[in-house]
């Protein structure tokens, strides 16, 4: 099977650009320290002119490495990894070149008498290297991670028991309404194949909806009126993709600490929209007055947090409020309109 994954940072992704800005400056700011220590003046004023020379050439020549590699990103290059791993160390050497040019030499020029561009070129195919190096690393370190967290995933999004509950809902039904419990069945086992799926996959927006439904209509039947949801789905690029059971582990901790634990009705509110290359997902459920809702609900949640950490890294959010007796939760995601390669 050949190797899909990519050795090119991906230079769209916030973490990443994160990353290398903060290396970046760090290693400015340790250049700058012995770049001008022979000139006269004051040390602040020339270790602030220092700084300031390294940076007109280093920062855009990072800008423009980043800008290379979130592009090549979206080749999706099958290329051995060897070769891609050489593209991402030549990409910020090119890049520093073609800056240096732009900048009359000023940073270069300060440090060995070699030619500008050579040194120019040097500094940034060993900056190539160490960032691509150190990022795929890290992502190395993260991937066993993520067959843990299909473990916690699996025991966060069907509870042990809703299976059991799921069935005892079905035989209440299956004498008066045969084709509604067929249906419910069906739901079921919709619901525990998608569990059982890859934790990273991505599925149309439009089918985790309709997963979603299928859960809220099982639970429905076993607490009856009590639990209402109001769906309120707007503008979504057509083609747009989330993670599989992304929603739904939410939908169902607003239902085990909402409607389980009220005595009135559950009124749950479902708000999806998006907003440039953003999709927020907003649910809003009624809390019951025990101390453990809270806990509980935390516990779930951080499990979806790690997810969404494996995922998008930094480029996900996931916000909590509670606010006029309602728990309230804001997921904000990028915009995927490809299926995960």
């Amino acid at each position: 099977m050949p190797d899909t994954h990519s050795y090119i940072p991906d230079g769209c992704n916030a973490g990443t650009v994160l990353r290398v800005g903060v290396g970046v400056n760090v290693a400015l700011a340790v250049a700058a320290l012995g770049s001008r220590a022979s000139d006269a003046g004051p040390a602040a004023q020339q270790y602030s002119a220092a700084f300031l020379d390294l940076a007109a050439v280093v920062e855009p020549t990072t800008l423009l490495t980043l800008l290379a590699w979130c592009l090549l990103g979206r080749l999706h290059l099958r290329a051995a990894p060897a070769v891609q791993r050489i593209l991402a160390w030549l990409v910020p050497a090119l890049a520093a070149v073609i800056i240096n040019r732009l900048a009359v030499g000023r940073a270069a020029g300060m440090f060995l008498g070699v030619r500008p561009d050579v040194l120019a070129g040097g500094l940034g195919l060993l900056g190539g290297a160490l960032a691509q190096h150190y990022l795929e690393l890290r992502a190395q370190a993260h991937s066993p991670a993520i067959d843990e967290a299909k473990f916690q995933a699996l025991q966060s999004r069907i509870r042990p028991h809703f299976l059991f509950n799921s069935l005892n809902a079905v035989l209440a039904v299956i004498r008066e309404d045969p084709l509604r419990a067929e249906r419910m069945l069906e739901s079921v086992a919709e619901l525990f194949r998608a569990v059982m799926g890859d934790v990273k996959r991505l599925v149309p927006l439009e089918q985790e909806l309709e997963l979603c439904r299928r859960y809220v209509e099982i639970e429905q039947t076993r607490l009856g009126d009590r639990l209402r949801i109001q769906w309120n789905i707007g503008a979504v690029h057509p083609r747009a993709r989330v993670p599989q059971l992304l929603l739904q582990p939410i939908i169902e901790n607003a239902v085990r600490y909402g409607a389980e634990r009220l005595a009135g009705s559950c009124d749950i509110e479902v708000r999806v929209r998006q907003q440039g290359f953003k999709l927020e997902i907003y649910v809003s459920n009624p809390i019951a007055r025990e101390p453990v809702q809270r806990e509980g609900n935390q516990i779930g949640l951080n499990n979806i947090r790690g997810r969404l950490a494996l995922i998008y890294d930094l480029e996900a959010s996931l916000e909590t409020h509670v606010r006029r007796e309602r728990f309230e939760l804001t997921l904000t995601v990028p915009v995927e309109t490809k299926a995960a390669g």
